[in-house]
């Protein structure tokens, strides 16, 4: 698993509170979407589409910060790949408990700290909320909730959900148009196969409207879904700022001990 849906619809975090990772040293401090690079406006492509496809080139180089909000859960994180590494924190709130999931990645080393308002869920886990657990990697299940690669550089999975844009207009700033989720090629994102089948016909006709800043990259990308099974109907917005000046990732501060076998089991699902 190497995109964000995976973790978000985990079983094992869908067992626990019936849904579908600013984390711990992440650098976010531009609240300028693109960063404050100073470099000359690049020239957009003439052909809108062209124009989207062209902005996830700097996103590949695997260095900025990252937003998602969702229906049910908000992600923050950056990913820094030129020192492999990088951090998520997941917040969600369901049925009027919240869930809080920090993962940092500093290759080959990932630590992951938990946090919940119910109790019985903290215990359930094995968690304090202010412990960070080092994760043996050689452990962690392919398909699982702990099999996210915060190295990815495309970590949001944004070139598969652009596989499936048809319908699309506009300029070098803002391109709006139509997805068509049956042609999206990502098992392990937004729209896998699960989802797509759920949202039933109205996947082949998803409106998205996508921000790109002055020398063509990809700010912001607001994809609007059907529900989807237990997910309900709304808008999933992708920024992404801080372009080239995201800091390497590091072993978190605080205590830290190795993951139990109770939470491996948990989170390994």
């Amino acid at each position: 698993m190497n995109t964000l849906r995976g973790t978000i619809t985990s079983a094992a975090l869908a067992g626990l509170l019936g849904f579908a990772l600013t984390g711990c040293g992440t650098s976010t401090d531009s609240d300028t979407a693109g960063g404050t690079s100073t470099a000359a406006a690049t020239t957009a492509p003439a052909d809108p589409k062209t124009a989207l496809i062209a902005s996830l080139k700097e996103l590949k180089t695997g260095n900025y910060a990252l937003r998602v909000d969702s229906p049910e859960t908000k992600v923050t994180g950056s990913v820094h790949v030129p020192s492999k590494s990088g951090a998520l924190k997941m917040d969600v709130t369901s049925d009027g408990s919240s869930f809080t999931m920090e993962l940092v990645g500093a290759a080959p080393d990932r630590w992951v700290r938990i946090s919940s308002s119910d109790a019985a869920i903290q215990q359930l886990l094995g968690s304090d909320g202010k412990t960070w657990s080092h994760i043996d990697t050689s452990k962690v299940a392919k398909g699982g909730g702990l099999d996210i690669d915060v190295t990815n550089a495309d970590l949001l999975g944004v070139e598969a959900l652009l596989q499936g844009v048809t319908a699309v207009k506009g300029d070098a700033r803002t391109i709006a148009g139509t997805i068509d989720a049956t042609k999206v090629n990502a098992d392990d994102g937004f729209l896998d196969d699960d989802a797509i089948k759920a949202m039933g016909a109205g996947a082949s006709s998803l409106p998205f409207t996508a921000t790109l800043d002055g020398q063509g990259r990809l700010t912001k990308l607001v994809i609007d879904a059907p529900k989807a099974g237990d997910t309900p109907a709304g808008k999933w917005a992708y920024t992404i700022s801080g372009y080239g000046e995201q800091k390497a990732q590091t072993k978190p501060a605080g205590a830290i001990k190795e993951m139990s076998a109770k939470q491996l089991e948990m989170l390994n699902s």
